[in-house]
C-alpha cells in the first residue's frame, strides 16, 4: 500500500481516510521488513474527507483551563501515574479522580475546557455500537449521552480501551465513541483501537503532552510518543493502538 507512493510522500505527515475494513487497521504499525511506518511519518486519521473539513473549520477554545477525568482500579493502577504526570503538564487543569470523575463534571467543565483527557475503562459494543460506553465515576457514559454533550476543546484524549473502535455501516459511516465526541464538538480526538496496557499507555500519554508543551503539532507529538514507547515496549500491542482523528 505504501511502497507505490513512497517517493511521493517522502517524510511528510500523512492523513489517512480509510475505507470499510481498513478503518480497523493501525497504519502506523505497517512494517516493511526494516521499519514501521510511524518511524518515518506522523500520521492522522479521518472518517471521511467531509468530516476532516468540518473538524478543520470548527471553532475551538483558547484556554489553559483543561479537564482531566480519571477512574482507576486494581486492573489499571498506572492510571494514577498518568494523572500525576498530567497535573504537572497541565497545571491549570481541573482534575477529578475516582468517584469524583463523574459525567456531571464533563457536562459542567467540558464546554469551556481547552483540552479534555479521560482515563477510564471503555467498552465497544460490536453488537450495538450505540451502547458503547465509558466509565465515569460510578456510572457509564454511552454514545447517546455523548451525542448530547457540548464540547469546544481543541483536543479530547480518550485514554481507555477500544475508544476508537467503530462499526462501519452502509455508506462507510462510522458509529462508535469517536463519532460521538466528534459530533459533540471536539475537532481533534486521540482514541485507542484495542484494549490497552495501562503501563505503556501512561508513558505514551506523558510523552504526548510533553510534545504538545514543546509546541509540536498533535500528529508529531503522538509520533514521538509512540517511537519512545516502542523502544521500551517493542511489540505493536503496546504502542500502536492510539490514533489521532480529525484536525491535525
Amino acid at each position: 500500500m505504501i511502497e507505490p507512493i513512497k517517493e511521493i510522500i517522502k517524510q511528510r505527515s500523512l492523513i489517512i481516510v480509510p475505507h470499510h475494513s481498513l478503518h480497523y487497521i493501525p497504519f502506523q504499525a505497517l512494517y516493511d521488513g526494516e521499519k514501521y511506518l510511524v518511524d518515518s511519518h506522523a500520521i492522522g486519521y479521518s472518517a471521511s474527507a467531509s468530516v476532516l473539513k468540518i473538524c478543520r473549520e470548527r471553532k475551538i477554545q483558547k484556554t489553559a483551563e483543561d479537564l482531566v477525568l480519571a477512574v482507576a482500579d486494581e486492573m489499571t493502577p498506572y492510571i494514577n501515574e498518568e494523572v500525576e504526570a498530567l497535573r504537572e503538564l497541565l497545571p491549570k487543569a481541573r482534575v477529578f479522580v475516582g468517584s469524583e470523575a463523574r459525567e456531571d463534571k464533563l457536562r459542567e467543565y467540558g464546554p469551556s475546557a481547552g483540552k479534555i483527557h479521560i482515563a477510564a475503562h471503555g467498552i465497544f459494543r460490536a453488537d450495538n455500537p450505540m451502547f458503547s460506553s465509558l466509565r465515569l465515576g460510578d456510572s457509564w457514559l454511552n454514545l447517546f449521552d455523548i451525542f448530547n454533550l457540548q464540547l469546544g476543546a481543541e483536543l479530547t484524549t480518550l485514554s481507555a480501551c477500544e475508544t476508537g473502535m467503530s462499526a462501519v455501516w452502509e455508506g462507510d459511516e462510522l458509529l462508535g465513541l469517536a463519532r460521538g465526541f466528534l459530533y459533540a464538538g471536539t475537532p481533534s480526538l486521540v482514541v485507542s483501537l484495542w484494549t490497552v496496557n495501562d503501563r505503556s499507555t501512561a508513558q505514551l500519554m506523558r510523552r504526548f503532552y510533553e510534545g504538545l508543551q514543546k509546541g509540536l503539532s498533535k500528529p508529531r507529538a503522538l509520533q514521538e510518543a509512540v517511537v519512545e514507547v516502542k523502544a521500551a515496549f517493542p511489540h505493536p500491542y503496546y504502542w500502536a493502538p492510539f490514533i489521532l482523528m480529525g484536525k491535525s
